[in-house]
């Protein structure tokens, strides 16, 4: 009888291990999931940070150019064709009527002078107009720019306009061999926004 008892005693525990069993395996299969889960969701937030990240290095190149050309081009509200490198291409364009082909010949000196000012006064901040209008365009193309402007007074707006935070940003996250000419770009853009009295980033 004892035996009896004993065996099926032994027989219940297996049973309840078998349950036990059962069910920590569910959990280690649900636990896995929830590690799967969050490897991938913190992989979409990785990727989403490096397009961010990548997208702003772009965006401080095309500021640049931006305030460059609206600068020489004083007036003008759409730049669509224009490049820093073909300003002096546009220079003759823009001064020319497209029907008689007469020059405004005031018109011209006075986008001449306007270009080779703000020329002069980048140049002795150590920008170089044979290197760093292409080296704006790549980096452009390479990293594009900002999707959405956000909303005022938000912590993107703000840090968008934060010198010390683009700063970092570039040295945290642009390749080695780019990193000096992109301080160099930004070193540039926050003079032009402090001479003009406009936010680093203007949006269009």
């Amino acid at each position: 009888m004892d035996l009896e008892k004993t065996f099926d005693a032994l027989l219940s525990t297996n049973e309840e291990l078998r349950e036990e069993n059962g069910h920590l395996r569910s959990l280690l299969s649900l636990f896995k999931e929830h590690i799967d889960l969050t490897a991938r969701m913190q992989s979409v937030r990785n990727n989403a940070h490096e397009e961010f990240t990548d997208r702003l290095l772009g965006e401080i190149a095309y500021q640049l150019d931006g305030r460059i050309l609206s600068h020489v081009f004083q007036g003008h509200k759409r730049f669509y064709g224009f490049t820093v490198l073909n300003i002096p291409d546009k220079i003759i364009e823009v001064s020319t009527h497209p029907l008689s082909g007469q020059v405004d010949e005031g018109y011209r000196l006075h986008l001449t002078q306007r270009y080779a000012h703000i020329m002069e006064q980048l140049k002795r901040l150590g920008y170089k107009t044979t290197l760093h209008p292409p080296f704006t365009e790549f980096i452009v193309n390479t990293y594009g720019i900002l999707k959405e402007r956000p909303t005022d007074n938000s912590p993107q707006a703000i840090d968008y306009n934060n010198p010390d935070f683009l700063r970092n940003t570039i040295v945290k996250t642009a390749p080695g061999k780019l990193q000096k000419d992109l301080l160099l770009v930004l070193t540039c853009l926050c003079s032009m926004a402090e001479k003009d009295g406009k936010p680093l980033v203007i949006w269009k």
